[in-house]
């Protein structure tokens, strides 16, 4: 679950990290949108709210002087739609004079277990292009913790004090744990005449973890999900809607992206990504189907699977039956199987009326055609 930035904003300062004045916005809210922007000193920064990242290269991050312009900008933002999003909320922010910007995170990662801690003397917009060369990667062992060697090393990497830094570090690593995150952002942290503040922050939180304290997340987030969402979620599939006409169907996230990836670079357009997850079943992959074909937008789907623990057989079956029941013949699929009982799930596919690609570059090339 990304989180909102407000709601990482909150949980970053109840670990003690220092943040800007800011204040908080919805829609609800948008008649007394002067009078909550005046309890923030200008000048300002106007911030959408979104579940997603690069708001910043669409213009929903703005700079503004004046109470009239924070007005102007803000109700420009509520309720637009950006990226199968609604802008549900604005964060009217003071804008802090920032002296240098610095990149730092932590992420969650599984081979080995641990988290990495990744920090950069490079921060802000376009970060990855800047900080090639100068980022520093450090492996916590969750079952040691966040050393002193560690934030020293960080400290010196990005011109700091280590005694400036380690509380930031600690909070963090306090604040990961305490609420399920998988990653914590600071981009950028900056070095203010007034020390180290959080400006702009990410965070994705474990939604299966069962922790406490992200229910009343949770309960947001739910209730601000779309039928598709929804219906994903039911039946624990990954779906996000995008701006495009094309829908790809995968069984694991990395594959599910590979071949969008591919889909767009073949100059496709990409509507929807939807990840089965693995072992998926013939009645996972048809409510898939089913639910990639309910989008109206969607005119073409391509499903790429790779059989291993999922059966390219059961898959064959979810895909004649989905193709079925939806009741949209002019919506062009193309298959692309490979792996366990292949030969079966062509076979199935092919007396269906569907022949499968060999390839999925064979299979971009015809979706996209």
């Amino acid at each position: 679950m990304i989180l909102y930035e407000f709601e990482a904003k909150r949980i970053l300062e109840g670990v003690g990290i220092p943040t800007e004045a800011s204040v908080l916005v919805s829609e609800g809210d948008a008649d007394r949108l002067r009078e909550l922007a005046s309890r923030v000193p200008g000048p300002y920064v106007v911030k959408a709210q979104l579940r997603q990242w690069g708001r910043g290269k669409a213009g929903l991050v703005r700079f503004a002087d004046t109470l009239d312009e924070v007005e102007r900008v803000a109700r420009g933002m509520l309720g637009l739609e950006w990226g199968g999003e609604r802008v549900r909320y604005v964060l009217v922010s003071e804008r802090v004079r920032v002296l240098r910007e610095l990149y730092l995170s932590m992420m969650v990662v599984g081979s080995p277990p641990g988290v990495l801690l990744l920090a950069s003397g490079a921060g802000g917009v376009e970060v990855e292009e800047r900080a090639r060369g100068g980022l520093l990667v450090i492996r916590i062992d969750p079952f040691e913790g966040l050393r002193d060697y560690m934030v020293r090393r960080a400290a010196k990497h990005l011109g700091l004090q280590a005694d400036q830094l380690a509380p930031l570090l600690k909070g963090m690593y306090r604040a990961l744990w305490e609420y399920s995150l998988l990653l914590l952002e600071l981009n950028p942290l900056a070095v203010t005449d007034r020390g180290l503040v959080a400006i702009d922050r990410k965070a994705v939180a474990d939604e299966d973890s069962g922790n406490p304290k992200l229910s009343e997340l949770l309960s947001r987030y739910e209730g601000e999900l779309g039928d598709l969402q929804r219906e994903a979620r039911r039946w624990g599939f990954a779906a996000v809607p995008l701006e495009g006409e094309i829908a790809v169907v995968g069984n694991g996230a990395g594959l599910t992206m590979a071949a969008l990836d591919a889909v767009a670079d073949a100059g496709g357009r990409p509507g929807l990504f939807l990840d089965l997850g693995g072992g998926a079943s013939a009645d996972r992959v048809k409510a898939a189907l089913k639910l990639a074909l309910s989008q109206p937008r969607i005119r073409r789907v391509l499903v790429n699977v790779l059989g291993g623990i999922t059966r390219c057989d059961e898959v064959a079956r979810g895909l004649v039956e989905a193709l079925r029941e939806a009741g949209r013949p002019g919506v062009k699929v193309v298959v692309r199987l490979s792996g366990f009982m292949e030969e079966e799930g062509r076979r199935i596919l092919e007396e269906a009326g569907l022949k499968p690609c060999g390839t999925l570059e064979e299979a971009v090339a015809e979706v996209v055609s």
